[in-house]
């Protein structure tokens, strides 16, 4: 089942990448999206690793910290796009945080630099990247979350989730609420949760090379079916 399902998705990710450059340009002036000059592609992307630093965010039962699965995934993820032809801005590149001195309101400092980065790539596109925790273990599987009442957001993570439920073979919804780093972007944000710590399963997955690849593929095929479909 899932090679057939794989190849389903490399077959419809190839057809997208071959009509994606020639219908770019009327989609940006479409979405009314500012073109960003790149060696292929006038699109730019913003990865954003969450948390960083002090800021390990949750932890799985191994120890498995949030931030440092965040920032491999950022990076396999930038390569991809990069590979793509995409422009790549990361705003985390490191194991730090961006928040400067680790005193008191780093959080608050944190978030603020990551928008500074973010408006001054002025994206098409912007993606954060999380991992999930929940009280029971046996809870699994990627969860897309945008913003409440931004339209292209809201298209953007219905497709990424419903990359996600072809996969995992579940019914999800993407999920609004108020999320500060989508709230202060001007352009399509999300928030991917690529799996939750809190599962002993998946968080052991979740650290294999093999799963990276696969997740961040998945979220590239995701945008990629936003884009066609747009």
């Amino acid at each position: 089942m899932f090679v057939v399902w794989k190849s389903k998705w490399v077959i419809a990710v190839l057809a997208v990448l071959i009509s994606v450059e020639l219908a770019l340009t009327g989609f940006l002036v479409a979405k009314n999206f500012p073109a960003k000059k790149t060696t292929l592609i006038d699109f730019t992307v913003v990865i954003d690793a969450g948390h960083g630093g002090i800021d390990g965010g949750v932890v799985g039962a191994d120890g498995t910290k949030e931030s440092t699965l965040n920032l491999a995934y950022s990076r396999t993820l930038g390569e991809i796009f990069e590979r793509a032809g995409f422009n790549v801005v990361y705003t985390r590149k490191s194991e730090g945080g961006l928040y400067g001195l680790p005193t008191k309101g780093f959080k608050l400092r944190d978030m603020r630099e990551r928008k500074r980065i973010i408006d001054q790539a002025q994206p098409n596109m912007m993606i954060s990247v999380h991992m999930n925790k929940f009280s029971a273990s046996y809870r699994s599987g990627p969860q897309v979350f945008y913003q409440q009442g931004e339209e292209e957001g809201r298209s953007l993570a219905e497709s990424l989730q419903r990359v996600f439920n072809d996969m995992t073979g579940k019914e999800r919804q993407a999920i609004a609420g108020d999320y500060y780093v989508c709230r202060e972007t001007s352009c399509p944000a999300v928030i991917v949760e690529c799996g939750f710590l809190s599962n002993p399963e998946e968080c052991a997955a979740l650290q294999t090379d093999s799963y990276r690849e696969e997740i961040c593929n998945l979220i590239f095929s995701g945008t990629m079916l936003y884009l066609y479909a747009g």
